[in-house]
């Protein structure tokens, strides 16, 4: 069985260089609702029999751009939100620091962080429990911090695939298990 996970195009969403965490949540609510850049994906001639996508825009238009069959949208695979782990109008970062100390907030199980580790591997698992597992090759199309924390529990349950550091926009990861182990 063959797994291909892909992150959605990368989004037109520029950010300042310095920002307060009210405006590092303004751009995040942004980032939600803006448009991708559509760009070739290369799908290495895979027939894949079915496609699950998140439930958000910028996963759907890639999602639609790459696969040419229905969809099954679903909520599970939305990202992990990154929230402000501090609270501060005075204080400027730069955009890197308010969304790498979100993750390492997130990965601390700060409560700055609307999900918890747990809560987003529980995500994850709920979500592999209930695919078509009976299909030879399911492509999931979603979100780059989901995609990092997806592929762990991938090879949890057998797979072998690249260990991604930095997951990339439009680029197709694959994951295959030799034998089925449900």
């Amino acid at each position: 069985m063959r797994i291909g996970l892909l992150r959605h195009f990368k989004v037109n969403c520029p950010h300042k260089k310095m920002m307060t965490s009210k405006e590092f949540r303004e751009w995040s609510e942004c980032y939600e609702k803006s448009k991708v850049i559509k760009k070739h994906v290369d799908m290495y001639g895979i027939e894949w029999d079915i496609c699950y996508v998140s439930d958000l825009p910028r996963a759907i238009v890639t999602a639609q751009e790459v696969y040419s069959g229905n969809l099954i949208i679903d909520k599970l695979l939305r990202e992990v939100d990154n929230a402000p782990f501090i609270h501060s109008d005075r204080l400027r970062l730069p955009f890197e620091v308010w969304h790498v100390c979100g993750r390492l907030a997130w990965l601390f199980k700060s409560k700055s962080q609307p999900e918890t580790v747990v809560g987003t591997r529980k995500r994850i698992n709920a979500f592999l429990d209930q695919i078509d597992w009976s299909k030879e090759n399911v492509l999931i199309v979603f979100h780059g911090f989901m995609l990092f924390n997806f592929q762990r529990e991938l090879r949890k349950r057998g797979f072998s695939g690249e260990k991604i550091r930095m997951v990339k926009n439009g680029v197709l990861y694959q994951y295959i298990q030799e034998e089925h182990a449900h």
